[in-house]
């Protein structure tokens, strides 16, 4: 009895155990919200830098492969770190202290 009792008290408008159709219409939008926040997310972190590399590859032009989500930046730290350790030569050749990575990829790729 006390049980039916606390049941009634907390359903002020109904049943406590139905959800209005209010709030049925809410989470089916934050649902498709969220989903189409995670597919726009997909395509422009995954999708995107895939098919602009395969794109690429069929032109004929090379590089280094789409690593998600930082891409090169850990070769490029590397990179610039060895750059750094060395002095520098006397001469005004400065792109390999400046951008090491970039003349890597000149020397490799063309």
């Amino acid at each position: 009895m006390e049980v039916a009792v606390a049941a009634t008290t907390l359903g002020v408008g109904g049943d406590v155990s139905s959800p209005s159709s209010l709030s049925l219409l809410c989470g089916l939008s934050a649902l498709l919200v969220l989903l189409w926040a995670l597919s726009r997310a997909a395509e422009t972190c995954w999708l995107r830098p895939r098919r602009l590399s395969r794109a690429l590859r069929a032109q004929g032009l090379g590089g280094t492969a789409y690593r998600f989500p930082a891409g090169d930046l850990a070769d490029n730290g590397r990179l610039n770190e060895e750059a750094r350790s060395k002095p520098m030569p006397p001469c005004h050749d400065i792109v390999p202290r400046v951008a090491p990575h970039l003349l890597n990829i000149v020397k490799e790729h063309g």
